[in-house]
């Protein structure tokens, strides 16, 4: 079945929104072969066959994985130049520093209660990070398709999703705490935090960090 006109635009706005997300990336650190690069939340057939692998140059260089192992195989399958391994983002099983830049892609807001240890995790395996978020200000919901979705309690919204929800199966609602741009700042507390857009309005957050021994 072909998509809908509204689901066309929807792909045509997160491939813009990431096409700047990547662009951003690749100018504040300016990717070298030697660096050693974890990616949190690597995926395969889930964001549209465009992700961090896809734009990264230097893929062998990347260790990718999550805590879902299918999704982490889909990842493999699609891109098989990185390693892969599934671990929790809240508790990796790397040593300090071990990694010079640690890239996340919407993965934050996936874990309610436990951001702080994600966002610890981050700085302590990575020298440098580069972490990405949607805008908890911004007045579309990007994992509902439902306009406004997140200012409603779970009740309201498990009935909303119910009657108009296309995206996420009806009567369910997902397990998010998306974050505004102060509180991803409160969770790293040394880096900028960027707000893209490719609409009215900043869809994404980002926090990153750039180590000062880093070479420019």
């Amino acid at each position: 079945m072909s998509d809908s006109p509204f689901r066309r635009l929807l792909k045509a706005m997160s491939h813009r929104s990431r096409t700047k997300k990547f662009a951003l990336f690749a100018s504040v650190f300016c990717p070298r072969p030697e660096d050693r690069v974890l990616d949190i939340g690597a995926s395969g057939a889930v964001f549209l066959r465009f992700t961090f692998e896809d734009v990264y140059p230097y893929p062998r260089s990347i260790t990718a994985g999550g805590h879902d192992l299918a999704e982490v195989l889909s990842a493999r399958h699609y891109y098989p130049q990185p390693s892969y391994a599934v671990f929790d983002g809240c508790s990796l099983p790397f040593p300090d520093k071990s990694f010079d830049l640690v890239f996340s892609n919407a993965v934050i807001e996936h874990v309610p209660g436990r951001q702080k240890q994600f966002a610890n995790e981050v700085a302590r395996v990575g020298k440098s990070w580069f972490v990405t978020t949607p805008n908890y200000w911004y007045l579309f919901e990007t994992h509902y398709h439902l306009p406004l979705i997140q200012f409603l309690p779970r009740r309201l919204q498990r009935e909303y999703n119910r009657l108009l929800g296309t995206h996420i199966p009806k009567g369910q609602v997902q397990d998010l705490a998306l974050l505004s741009a102060g509180q991803l700042q409160r969770l790293f507390p040394t880096s900028h935090i960027a707000r893209v857009r490719v609409t009215f309005w900043p869809e994404t957050l980002v926090a990153y960090y750039v180590d000062n021994s880093r070479g420019r």
